[in-house]
């Protein structure tokens, strides 16, 4: 069977069950939004740098980049089962939505990426099993008082990590939050379109025209073929 027809959504092969550990809290993950979006979604109309992740096409992050290889590692080292997203509309960083995840995977090798001793890190891919995004989200700067003054809004570059009790709040603000899911979906679909028309490829740093979807995933795949 070819590796295009190949079945490797979860939980088929490679994938493993994530097995989260109690009170391992979760990770705040930051991604760049579109600024040609009412909605905010990630950017896919960046100029020669697409971005894929948080790949909600297919509940998966890392799958077709290697964007956050440190983050995704660490998640699957203490067994943390969520990751918060935010990003920055308007000046101001909100936070739009969560995974939980159930399935992780070993990816290939990075290319070019050593440690010091020459070795190559571990990587890992992550599928969730839920997901949910709002609009237009939550600043984090507002959250401070709900959190028992828990700050999330401190200086942080990519990602940090939060305690459990943190992460049980956010969830469930968030789940109380009307689902914008189908509108994030719908609107990646838009800008795709719109990269499309302009350039001839909806993400042009990969040269494709179509978009992600599993169909796309196994050549991203480290399937021992």
């Amino acid at each position: 069977m070819s590796r295009k027809m190949l079945d490797v959504r979860p939980p088929n092969p490679p994938w493993i069950s994530f097995e989260p550990k109690e009170g391992s809290g979760a990770a705040l993950s930051y991604y760049y939004s579109d600024p040609n979006s009412a909605i905010p979604v990630r950017e896919v109309t960046r100029a020669d740098d697409n971005k894929a992740d948080p790949n909600i096409e297919t509940m998966t992050y890392g799958l077709f980049t290697t964007c956050e290889r440190g983050m995704r590692a660490g998640l699957v080292r203490d067994g943390r089962p969520y990751i918060f997203f935010c990003t920055n509309r308007g000046g101001r960083r909100v936070l739009t939505g969560y995974y939980r995840i159930g399935w992780y995977c070993k990816g290939p090798p990075i290319k070019g990426y050593r440690r010091a001793g020459g070795t190559v890190p571990d990587d890992y891919v992550l599928a969730a099993s839920k997901m949910k995004f709002v609009n237009p989200g939550f600043p984090l700067t507002q959250l401070t008082p709900y959190l028992g003054r828990k700050r999330l809004d401190t200086p942080f570059r990519t990602f940090r990590y939060i305690d459990s009790e943190t992460a049980r709040l956010l969830l469930e603000l968030l789940d109380r939050t009307p689902d914008a899911t189908g509108s994030y979906l719908t609107e990646i679909g838009r800008l795709e379109r719109l990269n499309l028309a302009k350039h001839g490829y909806r993400y042009r740093n990969w040269k494709r025209e179509e978009g992600f979807t599993w169909a796309a995933a196994p050549p991203y795949l480290d399937l021992g073929q």
